[in-house]
């Protein structure tokens, strides 16, 4: 069995010589990084992006690859949180994202559009569902309440792996930089005007004052069999727990971080018998019995807000990450406004700015 994510990480970038000098340099090869580097090009910037591993290594590359609008927060809960202004630009901010991403990838990285479930897991869950599916109607979302259920026909689904595979193959020749570690933002490999730090959970190893908190999700993937068990991806306990299983039959599976948020705390990259057991069970609920072929986990970056930062901390050093379990939802987006901005564009959204801290 392996321990590797399910999803096959993208080539290996071709070797080339690191440059001695860019305008902006990108730290950190996931999602937010290969679509800044790509945006910066678009711009006219002279930008390059280093990667201590590979790309996808970190939860790019680990989590279910669901694209949906939104937290896992649900409607009525942002409303409450954040007020309906908020909570309806957060949506309209994600949904602008899908629609981006969409466009970029052109068909590439299975990428496809069947909707999303999410379906409550309580009594309680299924009152904020009924609510939220009445507040979004009324703001112009299109969601049905059914089956306990929100049905969404916009959100989508794809290969997260291969997302950031084909973003960083529109970017220029020989801008990628992989295996070349940055360990102290005093000592960067390559000269640069501005740095940006799109690196998510990992942030904090390299500026601790950053308030992103790197918290552990685990998952695990069956055998392809012939039934299906999820129509669609499909969330449930306040995005604690969630499932999808691709067109070629493999289930994949994830969650419960909640009954060990103690423990699922850091950058240990580990598997635990308590949740893969959660993980198995649910598998067993859903009547599947194929085997399990993967186990794996992945490092989320959350904020105190679960909003992500996207901005400048202080002349010459920028940051776009923590996108507290949701990276796919807003990544991109964060991404054209940092970049644009970076070329003389205006900030992104004030509720994004890092200095609401």
């Amino acid at each position: 069995m392996s321990s590797a994510p399910f999803w096959e990480p993208p080539p290996r970038q071709p070797s080339a010589p690191l440059p001695e000098r860019v305008e902006v340099l990108v730290i950190g090869g996931g999602i937010t990084g290969v679509s800044l580097l790509r945006r910066l090009a678009e711009r006219g910037l002279k930008a390059a992006l280093v990667e201590r591993t590979r790309l996808a290594f970190g939860a790019s590359g680990r989590n279910a690859g669901f694209l949906l609008e939104g937290t896992a927060a649900n409607y009525a809960q942002a409303v409450r949180a954040l007020g309906r202004d908020r909570a309806g630009e957060l949506w309209a901010h994600t949904a602008e994202n899908h629609t981006r991403l969409a466009e970029a990838l052109a068909g590439r990285a299975r990428y496809r559009r069947g909707g999303s479930r999410t379906l409550a897991a309580s009594p309680a869950e299924e009152g904020q569902l009924e609510e939220s599916a009445v507040l979004m109607a009324e703001d112009g979302w299109p969601v049905e309440f059914r089956e306990r259920s929100i049905f969404n026909p916009r959100d989508g689904e794809l290969n997260p792996a291969e997302a950031v595979g084909a973003l960083a193959a529109d970017c220029p020749a020989g801008s990628i930089f992989e295996e070349t570690a940055v360990t102290d933002l005093e000592q960067l490999p390559i000269a640069a005007d501005e740095v940006v730090l799109a690196t998510n959970a990992f942030t904090p190893q390299l500026l601790p004052a950053v308030p992103i908190e790197p918290l552990r999700a685990q998952m695990l993937a069956t055998a392809p069999f012939a039934g299906r068990a999820a129509v669609r991806p499909t969330y449930s306990h306040f995005g604690y727990r969630y499932w999808r299983q691709l067109p070629s039959g493999e289930l994949l599976v994830g969650g419960w971080r909640d009954t060990a948020a103690a423990t699922e705390v850091g950058y240990e990259l580990e598997t635990t018998p308590g949740i893969q057991g959660h993980l198995e069970k649910h598998l067993s609920d859903l009547g599947v019995d194929a085997p399990v072929t993967h186990r794996w986990a992945g490092t989320m970056g959350f904020t105190p807000d679960a909003l992500p930062l996207v901005g400048r901390l202080r002349p010459g050093l920028s940051i776009c990450a923590g996108y507290s379990g949701h990276g796919l939802a807003f990544a991109f987006l964060c991404a054209l406004a940092m970049a644009d901005y970076l070329a003389g564009g205006a900030r992104a959204q004030k509720w994004l700015d890092p200095g609401r801290f």
